[in-house]
């Protein structure tokens, strides 16, 4: 993982004061418009620029078509066991491992040695924890911090 910082997911308070704030969707469930959209909406094959700034706690992300350009895409979500919060280096440790390797390989048809991406992970923090946040968010993106156009699904990039 090459990226400099992990996106933190912020209390989960916050993300639910919201309400439904997902990405507008088209019938076969993609985004379809591009907007802020709550980070527990994201799921697998979603795309999304970075936050602004040197932001690393957010409650919504830019949501973006996958046909459009986009700073990262999500390949893997899991949910971390219940439990106490096992601190954020353990959870972001954790994440890291199970985010590279066959989840890696699976969706992008290539092993993560091989790739010219790089993936981060989303966590919760330990106010979402407190919350019942549980989920991890598996993004990649481009190695030279290009954007991405099009989904990375099986490209072998």
């Amino acid at each position: 993982m090459r990226k400099l910082g992990v996106i933190l997911m912020a209390a989960a308070l916050l993300a639910a004061a919201c309400g439904d704030d997902g990405p507008t969707r088209d019938p076969q469930g993609s985004i379809a418009d591009t907007g802020a959209a709550s980070v527990f909406s994201f799921r697998t094959g979603d795309c999304f620029d970075d936050p602004s700034g040197d932001q690393t706690e957010v409650a919504e992300l830019s949501a973006v078509p996958c046909t459009e350009p986009h700073d990262n895409e999500i390949y893997f979500t899991f949910d971390l066991p219940d439990g106490d919060f096992p601190g954020q280096d353990s959870i972001v440790s954790s994440a890291s491992d199970a985010c590279l390797g066959e989840v890696f390989s699976a969706y992008v048809g290539i092993a993560y040695d091989q790739s010219a991406l790089d993936v981060f992970p989303v966590t919760p923090t330990e106010t979402s924890w407190a919350g019942g946040d549980r989920t991890v968010y598996c993004a990649l993106y481009n190695l030279d911090l290009s954007k991405l156009t099009g989904s990375a699904r099986g490209t072998g990039w």
